[in-house]
């Protein structure tokens, strides 16, 4: 969670004090280009190997329920391509060209970064949706299958919007796209914080009434 959060520090601390950076439209990696990418670019790699290195904890976490193979895949595969993002630069986006280079078409390195990109995405939206199905069948998180669909549906809502806007030169669209990789960070941060208060972790609801039958006749 330091790790995330520091990541979104840095891109936030960068998007202000870039000339000609408008950090309300543009896209986190486009920090990347010009003078001083260099620290984007070290900033997308450590927030991927940082996802990475949790991917063992979490297969402890969730071990012997549904998802505890696939969570950490998933997470695997977020963590692998913001490295990805982070070592291929994407192309010049309208409205932040500073080198000028004045592109009518895609290059292949910029398509590998946009479908990189996009992978992420999908996996980011489809480990919630593998978390909510877990979630369903423990009563003591049942609410939280809601919350996960929630969140998975606001990441995808706010992708959508990010891609319909980023082909402008002003507008919001780099805050939706912020928002996609905020919404599971805080997604995950209460989830931890939920664990740290002690409240039982994936249990069965024929566990849990054995449990609450055990202390009554207690």
């Amino acid at each position: 969670m330091a790790g995330g959060a520091l990541f979104l520090a840095i891109t936030t601390v960068q998007g202000i004090i870039r000339d000609g950076f408008d950090p309300w439209q543009q896209a986190m990696s486009a920090l990347s280009l010009g003078p001083g990418g260099w620290v984007q670019m070290i900033n997308l790699i450590g927030l991927g190997v940082v996802m990475l290195s949790t991917v063992p904890t979490w297969r402890r976490i969730l071990a012997g329920g549904t998802g505890h193979t696939a969570y950490p895949v998933l997470t695997a595969i977020v963590g692998a391509s913001f490295v990805v993002v982070g070592m291929v630069r994407q192309d010049p986006a309208p409205g932040y060209d500073p080198a000028g280079l004045a592109l009518t078409s895609p290059t292949p390195l910029g398509l590998v970064h946009l479908a990189v990109a996009g992978v992420a995405a999908l996996a980011s939206v489809a480990s919630l949706a593998v978390m909510a199905v877990r979630f369903r069948g423990d009563p003591a998180w049942r609410r939280w299958s809601v919350w996960s669909w929630v969140a998975a549906f606001a990441v995808v809502g706010c992708v959508v919007v990010y891609g319909i806007w980023s082909v402008r030169s002003h507008g919001y669209a780099g805050t939706f796209e912020r928002a996609a990789v905020a919404v599971p960070l805080v997604w995950m941060f209460a989830l931890l914080r939920r664990l740290s208060a002690g409240t039982p972790f994936m249990l069965s609801e024929q566990t849990t009434l054995l449990r609450t039958s055990s202390g009554t006749r207690r």
